[in-house]
């Protein structure tokens, strides 16, 4: 049986772009220089993990506990590309968040959990026959041929957070965010997140940058509410993509869809499809590496929205 194992950034993915799919998580693909942003949100995810693993342990010296996050952070910045700036005013903003939370009333049950969930299974086709006779399985002589491999999909990736809070059990999904915006509902991430554990209540744990908001308005919190029929509905659809991304792996074409190349930031291999089949290769070996297989449970943190 066939298994194709997927999450949230694949998804989207190839949703957006087939040849992006292939360069990024077929072909792994890596920019040489990583977007600050991705490591601002892994540098922010890194000091939440450790503060709220401290609280699911009931500790109680939250000073401590903030130092110490501070100090992963410091640690773990050594081998980022972030300026000495940029990483004082992440541990500026998390020791912020972190004391405005500080009675929340949240206690954390799971921290960082990994999931592997199947949303897709269907075996082997197997047709019994006797010489070139179709028959039932188990008439005498008849000797089964698999005409159809199965396939399993897989949904997997890491939920930051599920807390007890005043208000209910909620999954938690910390986002950095550098403006204001409004999260949303049909994200695959939060809906994936919800249907993996069963859960229609999410909160999107947002960690303003803006320097010219109150605390009040850089670290909210808006609750997005899920049902059976939304969940049902995304599911089909990560369905249908994953097998349209069988489909493109098995005749190795990986169409372009050029109305995403200037979406948000831009496409990253934006220059390497502008230029002809003959260097595209040339261009990916000049601005990117080959880099580790991509996994959900080993992936970067997503950074600002």
């Amino acid at each position: 049986m066939r298994t194709i194992a997927l999450d949230s950034q694949i998804l989207n993915t190839v949703q957006a772009c087939a040849r992006k799919v292939n360069y990024e998580f077929l072909q792994n693909w890596r920019p040489t220089e990583k977007a600050e942003a991705l490591e601002k949100g892994d540098l922010m995810h890194r000091m939440l993990a450790h503060y709220y693993r401290a609280r699911m342990e009931n500790r109680t010296d939250t000073a401590n506990v903030i130092q110490e996050s501070a100090e992963i952070a410091l640690k773990a910045s050594v081998d980022m590309e972030l300026s000495q700036s940029t990483v004082e005013e992440n541990i500026m903003q998390f020791k912020s968040y972190a004391l405005f939370y500080s009675n929340d009333g949240w206690r954390p049950l799971e921290v960082e959990r990994p999931f592997s969930k199947v949303l897709y299974r269907k075996d082997d086709e197997v047709i019994w026959r006797v010489g070139d006779t179709i028959a039932t399985e188990g008439t005498p002589g008849a000797t089964g041929t698999v005409v159809r491999e199965g396939l399993q999909i897989l949904y997997e990736g890491v939920i930051d957070l599920i807390a007890d809070t005043p208000h209910g059990i909620f999954v938690v999904d910390h986002k950095t965010a550098s403006r204001r915006s409004t999260p949303s509902k049909l994200s695959n991430q939060f809906m994936g997140y919800s249907w993996a554990t069963g859960s229609y209540n999410f909160v999107v744990n947002r960690i303003g940058f803006q320097k010219t908001l109150k605390e009040s308005e850089r670290f909210q919190r808006p609750f997005l509410s899920y049902n059976s029929q939304i969940l049902k509905e995304w599911a089909e659809n990560a369905i249908y993509w994953t097998r349209a991304l069988v489909g493109y792996i098995d005749t190795g074409f990986f169409p372009p869809n050029f109305t995403s190349c200037d979406k948000y930031s831009g496409c990253i291999f934006q220059k390497v499809c502008e230029a002809i089949p003959e260097v595209r290769e040339f261009k990916l070996q000049t601005n990117f590496y080959i880099g580790e297989p991509w996994s959900p449970h080993t992936r970067d943190k997503t950074g600002d929205e």
